[in-house]
């Protein structure tokens, strides 16, 4: 029995070593290079060696740099012509030929990058020939399919697609959480049903997150409930650090906001944590964003009005700087009160 193509890379640390020598091409082509404005092009090769990983099967832990699920959504940013395909694929053919892989790998490898580059420009080439690399490129377009369909509100088609992808593939989390951010209630239901049957899901991530994290950012109280009655730790720290809480606070406009920061409370979670870069804690991001009703709740909760940010900013100090008024004045009310 012929190799997995996983295995014939070099495992995952395979993928990651493609991924870098491929970035390493793209940093002296003249055509590709300028799709890169930054200084590195560091988050661009995490991004593919996690895609390579992702898509080949790979362990999940290792998939965490890849933000976008859809080959089409992180590409959205930049017009690609066939000038870049073509630079694209020279540069990949080179990486390729430099690689310590077999010809069955390798020429496999190549027509799958012919085919997926084709597609991702609008155009069309024979399918992957190998047999491997076919079936999993057929299960990546019905994901690319199903993340335009919510994209698009065609919620009924979305779920029939998303009932065609295995739970256990690392996308489905992702798929899942995408279906959480727009709130709507059929694709909620099935993110629901999908947990129940598979509690494991509660405790996967997807770009350095868990659906907790995910649902407490978009305000879905019947997720979030059941990801809390499954066991799931409210203090669980995501990417950066941050807790649902915090999530809560930066991220939910949705009038559920506040009860979901009280069911969070409720559950254990810590109302003054501090995480990420700035050392927030999450009154200071709904003073940030402007989220007042959250912010009240989170006071309600016991939020402490006088912490301090890594740049010693306390709640306050942020509303003033951000120019968030109403939250400004509810924290000056608070304040007052507790003299």
């Amino acid at each position: 029995m012929p190799l997995r193509i996983l295995e014939a890379i070099g495992g995952e640390a395979g993928c990651e070593r493609l991924a870098e020598n491929f970035y390493a091409h793209v940093a002296k082509d003249p055509i590709l290079r300028p799709l890169f404005p930054g200084k590195t092009l560091r988050c661009a090769t995490e991004a593919f060696g996690s895609f390579l990983i992702q898509f080949l099967g790979g362990d999940e832990d290792r998939t965490q740099h890849r933000w976008f699920l859809s080959l089409r959504e992180s590409h959205a940013h930049v017009h690609l012509s066939p000038v870049h395909r073509a630079a694209w694929r020279t540069q990949m053919g080179a990486t390729l030929d430099e690689a310590a892989l077999d010809p069955e790998t390798r020429g496999g490898l190549q027509n799958f990058f012919l085919q997926s580059s084709a597609w991702l420009i609008g155009s069309e080439a024979p399918e992957p020939s190998h047999d491997e690399l076919a079936g999993r490129w057929s299960q990546q377009r019905i994901l690319e399919q199903a993340v335009a369909a919510i994209a698009t509100g065609h919620d009924s088609e979305a779920l029939a697609l998303a009932s065609g992808i295995p739970p256990g593939e690392a996308a489905f989390v992702g798929l899942l959480a995408r279906m959480l951010q727009t709130n709507r209630s059929a694709l909620i239901r099935f993110v629901v049903e999908s947990v129940q049957r598979d509690p494991s899901l509660a405790t996967r991530r997807n770009a350095g997150r868990t659906l907790l994290h995910v649902a407490s950012g978009a305000g879905c109280g019947a997720a979030v409930a059941l990801l809390l009655r499954l066991g799931l730790d409210p203090n669980l720290p995501g990417r950066g650090g941050h807790t649902p809480l915090y999530c809560a606070a930066n991220e939910c406009a949705s009038e559920a906001g506040p009860e979901v920061v009280h069911m969070l409370v409720r559950a254990g979670a810590d109302v003054n944590a501090q995480s990420g870069v700035t050392n927030a804690t999450p009154l200071h991001m709904a003073a940030r964003r402007g989220h007042v009703e959250i912010a009240r709740a989170l006071l309600d909760c016991g939020a402490a009005l006088n912490m301090r940010d890594k740049k010693r900013d306390t709640p306050l100090d942020r509303a003033i700087n951000c120019r968030r008024e109403k939250v400004a004045q509810l924290l000056r009310e608070r304040a007052a009160a507790a003299r």
